[in-house]
C-alpha cells in the first residue's frame, strides 16, 4: 500500500486534539504532502504541520513542524541579516527564517524537519512547545518580555508555561 501523508496527518490532528480543545485546524489533504495549521491557545502562535512522503533527497517521509511568530519587523526591529544569522546559531533544536505574508512583510518562523518515524503522533505538540520555549529563553521573552515591556516582579507561583509570545496586534 503506498505511504498517504493524509493519513498520516489524521493522526497528529486526533493527538492534537485530544490535548488542546476547541482548537480549529484548517487542514490541507494531500496524499503527498497533507498539511494543518491552527493558533496555538496558550501562545498565539501559528502552527503549521507537514507530512511528506519521501523525496528523492529525504528517501525517507518526513514531517516539517513550524511555529510563525509574528511580522520579523515587530518582533525584532530590524531586518534579516546578521540578527536572523545570531538567532539560529544559538538555537539548538530548531531553526529560525523567515516566511513571507505577504508583498510588505516578513514573518519569523521556527522550524525544524524530521523523519516522520522520529516522532509519535503524541510527541509533535511536545516538540512544538519545546520549540517555543527555546526560542523564549534565547531571545529573552523567559526574562520578563520584550525590552519595550516592563519586566514582573518574581513571583513564587509562577505557572509552569505562561504565554510568552504576543499576536501581532499585541506587538
Amino acid at each position: 500500500m503506498p505511504f498517504d501523508a493524509t493519513v498520516a496527518l489524521e493522526s497528529i490532528q486526533r493527538a492534537l486534539a485530544t490535548t488542546m480543545t476547541g482548537v480549529n485546524f484548517d487542514v490541507e489533504p494531500d496524499p503527498a504532502a497533507a498539511a494543518l495549521s491552527f493558533v496555538h491557545p496558550a501562545h498565539d502562535a501559528t502552527i503549521i504541520v507537514v507530512v511528506e512522503a519521501a523525496d528523492p533527497h529525504h528517501q525517507v517521509p518526513t514531517l516539517l513542524l513550524a511555529v510563525v511568530l509574528g511580522d520579523w519587523q515587530d518582533a525584532r526591529g530590524e531586518t534579516g541579516g546578521a540578527a536572523l544569522f545570531a538567532l539560529n546559531a544559538k538555537l539548538m533544536t530548531c531553526a529560525v527564517g523567515l516566511m513571507p505574508l505577504n508583498e510588505d512583510e516578513l514573518a519569523l518562523a521556527l522550524c525544524k524537519r524530521v523523519p516522520l518515524d522520529s516522532l509519535s503522533a503524541v510527541q509533535v505538540l511536545p516538540a512544538l512547545e519545546d520549540m517555543i520555549w527555546e526560542y523564549a529563553a534565547i531571545s529573552g521573552w523567559l526574562e520578563g518580555g520584550s525590552p519595550d515591556r516592563p519586566v514582573e516582579a518574581a513571583s513564587d507561583l509562577k505557572p509552569p508555561r505562561p504565554r510568552l509570545i504576543t499576536s501581532l496586534d499585541e506587538a
